[in-house]
Parts: structure tokens; C-alpha cells; sequence
């Protein structure tokens, strides 16, 4: 039998302030870890942003993960 799945909600849209959140914590440490290197301001902004984008692609991608996980378990 086939499990139904509830429409998304509010559940979803904490989840992704859950994920912005701790994607700007990671960006953020990226960004302070660079500074104290000693590089120019334009490297420690793109060092930033590359870690807020890929910790936050990494945690859309997890409830998917998870979803097709359990599908074949």
C-alpha cells in the first residue's frame, strides 16, 4: 500500500529557516577562519559564500537522501 505524504506546510518552512540558519553559521566561520589568513576582502567573500551555498545544497539534499533511503529499506 502506498504511503501518502502530508502537503507541505509551515513544517517545511521552519526546516529551511533551519537551513539558512546554520548555512550563514557555516559561511560565516568560512568567512572569519579566511580573514585571519591574511587575504584580500574579495577572497574571504567568495570563500564565504561558497561555504554558506554548499552547506546549504548539502541540507536541501538531505531529506531527499533520507526519503529514498527509507524507500528502499
Amino acid at each position: 500500500m502506498p504511503e501518502t505524504t502530508a502537503p507541505p506546510g509551515r513544517t517545511w518552512k521552519l526546516w529551511l529557516a533551519l537551513y539558512v540558519a546554520c548555512s550563514m553559521v557555516v559561511g560565516l566561520s568560512v568567512s572569519l577562519l579566511v580573514l585571519r589568513s591574511g587575504v584580500a576582502t574579495t577572497e574571504v567573500v567568495l570563500a564565504g559564500g561558497g561555504g554558506f551555498a554548499g552547506s546549504f545544497a548539502l541540507c536541501l539534499a538531505l531529506p531527499a537522501a533520507v526519503r529514498e533511503l527509507k524507500r528502499l529499506g
